[in-house]
């Protein structure tokens, strides 16, 4: 695993990283098809780019592993009361492994009967939201989900942590591969200001409130407040409509939901994943979303959801040293 020319980076092949990150979790806990799941979603946010949601986020799972908020040997179990409602109890495990378990059959019911949907609880936090729909796109469907967290996010207003941040995301099918984009209804992502923290740096005003609700620009004064929701009120529609939608099959309010990188409890939030065939009522949709972008891209410039897909990743020394450190341990 050579070094990159920035001392302060590790360049890091797909296999070689999927290989650590497999050992890490394995180490940490994590059963054969747990450490599998979890290391292709790690994977696939960082050939994305989205490395805050990467193998900087894997650690948050490793610490869950070693805590016991996530149960590392879960075994997730389907059922399906309905021809196109899917359900899937985490057993307190990663919900990707719980994704991973009811994929097959999900997929191919929205195929057959034009839609379907997917709802995971008793589970770790999401991660990437993308990640879900990514898939389901690469199979030849329309894909959104959307998951709650514990409470870290103002609503309507509020002095204190109403909501989580509450991502959604959606995904289209594409020649050139899945158009999507995933984000928070959080004016920025918690990750964004942890890492502000780390770095004793300041954040940008309309971020967040400080504990006495108070708006702030102080990263530290911030995680012990609220995040404050994108866009006023609009923001906080859509960020209680997702939690409504993703506590639909037991999930935990957030308000209820302990801490996800804190104690022994599993956060037991939810999440919601709806997939569409597309020529559920027009078999031409496909190719009229196609020429539909491109004709954006074209006449105005606009690129919707075009993500990387990067082969070399260049990983942090700082992180690649942890990682190898744990999947030693």
């Amino acid at each position: 695993m050579p070094e990159t020319p920035d001392a302060a980076t590790v360049s890091l092949t797909i296999p070689d990283l999927r290989d650590l990150c497999i050992a890490a979790i394995t180490a940490a806990g994590g059963s054969p098809a747990l450490s599998q799941s979890l290391a292709e979603a790690t994977l696939a946010a960082e050939r994305r780019g989205k490395t805050a949601v990467g193998t900087a986020h894997l650690v948050d799972y490793l610490d869950g592993l070693e805590a016991g908020r996530i149960n590392g040997q879960a075994r997730p179990k389907v059922t399906k009361q309905l021809p196109a409602a899917h359900h899937v109890d985490a057993d307190r495990g990663a919900a990707q492994l719980a994704f991973d378990a009811a994929f097959d059959d999900f997929a191919s019911s929205a195929a057959d009967l034009g839609i379907s949907v997917l709802n995971i609880a008793n589970a770790f936090t999401a991660g990437e939201l993308g990640y879900y729909t990514t898939r389901l796109a690469e199979r030849g469907l329309l894909a959104f989900a959307g998951a709650n967290s514990p409470a870290l996010m103002s609503l309507f207003g509020s002095p204190g942590s109403a909501t989580g941040t509450n991502p959604f995301s959606f995904a289209v099918p594409h020649p050139d591969g899945p158009r999507m984009f995933d984000q928070a209804t959080s004016a920025t992502a918690w990750v964004n200001v942890r890492d502000a923290a780390d770095r004793a740096e300041t954040i940008p005003e309309g971020w967040a409130l400080d504990p006495s609700g108070a708006a702030t620009v102080e990263a530290e004064a911030a995680l012990a407040g609220s995040l404050l929701p994108f866009g006023g009120v609009k923001g906080s529609n859509v960020a209680l409509m997702i939690e409504l939608l993703a506590i639909h099959g037991g999930g935990r309010f957030s308000v209820d939901a302990p801490a996800f990188d804190s104690g022994q409890e599993n956060p037991g939030t939810g999440l919601f994943v709806i997939a569409i065939a597309p020529d559920a009522f027009d078999p031409d949709y496909s190719q009229r979303v196609t020429d539909h972008l491109d004709r954006l891209h074209a006449s105005f410039g606009v690129d919707f959801g075009r993500k990387r897909s990067l082969e070399v990743i260049e990983l942090p020394e700082e992180l690649h040293s942890a990682l190898l450190t744990r999947s030693r341990s």
